[in-house]
């Protein structure tokens, strides 16, 4: 009779052990999905300084090319779509010579890094220049094609302060925007967030 009790006593402590582990492992998942969920990807430090370089050469915000290349690939130099689009900043081959023609650019290797983001981040002023400064507009271009989005600004009567990204027809392209935009916006606040801790890092030197 004590062997039966020291026996249910024993396996009720296994059973809570399982439970308790189970419960533990679960909110494990929870909080590493959640710092997956906020981990923000950065390039190498060598491609932050040609990001600034060209950001810089051609007016553009650093952390809109940064946004750009982490939605397109992550800061993978090897990228290629399904579609044909290479490089970190995926470009499609013929956009990248029509690209090469207008800006009066040359390159020789899509995938080389300096090359790729050269053009991109012209291909980002070209387009905001084009849509008067609207991200929205430039950024649902640079993805989904100026022919697409010229179309809809004539079918659903887009203005230059067009800002609804939800109305963006195409999923995809919705999801990029959307994904470039919050990605920027993080960027900048991270930054700032960094600059007011060195200032107040001098303050207290």
């Amino acid at each position: 009779m004590k062997r039966h009790k020291k026996s249910n006593v024993r396996q009720n402590h296994i059973k809570r052990g399982v439970r308790l582990f189970t419960v533990l492992l679960f909110i494990g998942i929870v909080l590493f999905s959640i710092f997956l969920h906020n981990y923000l990807s950065r390039p190498a430090p060598e491609i932050r300084m040609i990001i600034t370089e060209y950001a810089h050469k051609y007016r553009v915000q650093k952390h809109l090319v940064e946004a750009v290349m982490h939605a397109e690939s992550k800061f993978d130099q090897k990228a290629v779509s399904h579609v044909g689009a290479v490089g970190m900043m995926q470009l499609m081959p013929k956009t990248a010579e029509r690209i090469a023609q207008e800006g009066e650019l040359q390159y020789t290797d899509l995938k080389e890094p300096r090359q790729n983001i050269m053009l991109g981040t012209w291909y980002i002023d070209y387009l905001l220049k084009k849509y008067h400064n609207n991200e929205v507009l430039a950024l649902a271009a640079y993805n989904a094609g100026r022919g697409n989005v010229d179309e809809w600004i004539t079918e659903y009567g887009w203005k230059d302060d067009f800002t609804n990204i939800k109305e963006i027809p195409f999923p995809e392209t919705r999801e990029f925007v959307k994904l470039v935009v919050e990605t920027r916006d993080r960027l900048d606040e991270e930054e700032n967030t960094e600059e007011q801790e060195e200032v107040e890092n001098e303050r207290h030197k």
